[in-house]
Formats: C-alpha cells, structure tokens, sequence
C-alpha cells in the first residue's frame, strides 16, 4: 500500500513468488493503470488474478487535475482488455466535493455499459492534509443520494470493505464509507507499505518492521 505497484521492475517475479508460495490464495493488484497494458499478459502469467483500478474522473482534463498525469482514455481502453483477461475487474473512484462529486452518474452509465462494477469511496483523512479532506469530503451518505434511489445489498463476505447497492436501472456498485461508517469490527486487512511496515488500517501512525 502507499504506491503505484507498476513502478516495481520485478513486480512479475514479486507476483509469481507469491503464487507459488500461496497457490490458493486470491491475488489481486490496486493500480492507477497507467503503465497496466503493457505488462498485463506477463503478470498474467506470473499468477495475477483480479485488478482494481483508480479513476477519479472520465474528463480527460479533470483525470490529469485530479491524478497527476495520465490519459483516461488509454486506461479505460486498458481496464477492457484487463476485464477480458482477469477474473475480475474494478473501478475505484475516491469521490470529493467540488471535484468529480457530479461524474457519479457517469460512472455508474460506463459501468452499465462494460460490465466493470465501479466502488465510490470517501476521501480518507490519514492526517497528512487535514484542512483539503476536510473541505473536499463527500461521505458515503451523501454518495448515495447523489446516485438516486438505490437498494442495499449484503456484501458478499463480511469482511469486504465495499457495501453495496443497486440503482434502479440494475447497476450494481460498491461505497467505501471508512471514515463516516467504519467497518473495523469485520476488516481483516493487513497493510504492507513500501518500507517494509505492517500496519492494520490506512489510519494506523506506525507500523511493525518486517525487514531487518
């Protein structure tokens, strides 16, 4: 956590290590996409099973605002031939006022439109910006009226972070709510950052070093 995995050169290697150690164990990439399709048919290869990728926005201009660089365009195009390819496919979107909080809809029709189910999730204050998240914050709540009348639905195991619903039009998506309704009874996530600490939640300070 705490990065883009595509940077690692040896992200194959590190991916087939782990499913040769854990052969029954899921193994599922978080990833902005950007660099995605030109090393998809190796992480393939190497064991990789399920991607999630983060998209902020479908307006060219607004994706580069919001993510820094990239052409969404290119990783929409990417997210489609992943979705051929993995066994499955997701869109997270972190949703901020002011910022994208009117592309839900959007979303929800691209989603219709290729089968890729789409999770909104509120903008985490970890304490490193505290004045922006809180003058961007758009709760989970608030995602929910802004999608219209929709039905819950039970996650599909308790732990998933994502709870989920159903628009009238049949759209299944999912709303990370950590900071308004927390799920830390049911979380069953352990965090790796790229210095080598193991930390329970995204809000944990510290850490416990594994490396020596």
């Amino acid at each position: 956590t705490g990065g883009e995995p595509l940077l690692r050169a040896d992200l194959c290697e590190v991916v087939a290590a782990f499913r040769s150690s854990l052969p029954a164990a899921t193994f599922a990439l978080t990833t902005n996409g950007q660099r995605l399709r030109g090393k998809l048919p190796a992480l393939v290869q190497a064991g990789l099973q399920r991607a999630t990728v983060h998209i902020d926005s479908l307006d060219p201009t607004r994706y580069r605002a919001l993510m820094g660089e990239g052409d969404v365009d290119e990783v929409l195009a990417t997210v489609l031939e992943a979705r051929a390819v993995l066994e499955q496919v997701k869109l997270n979107v972190v949703v901020q006022r002011g910022k994208n909080d009117d592309e839900l809809g959007a979303f929800l029709a691209w989603s219709a439109r290729h089968d890729v189910e789409v999770r909104f999730i509120e903008l985490m204050n970890t304490g490193s910006a505290r004045a922006y998240a809180s003058e961007v914050f758009f709760s989970g709540r608030q995602i929910l009226e802004r999608c219209g009348p929709v039905t819950r639905l039970p996650r599909r195991a308790p732990s998933d972070p994502a709870a989920l619903y159903r628009t009238r039009a049949g759209v299944t998506f999912g709303v990370i709510a950590s900071d308004s309704e927390p799920f830390c009874a049911d979380c069953n996530r352990l965090r790796l950052t790229s210095a080598g600490l193991l930390r329970g939640c995204l809000y944990q300070s510290g850490g416990i070093a594994l490396g020596a």
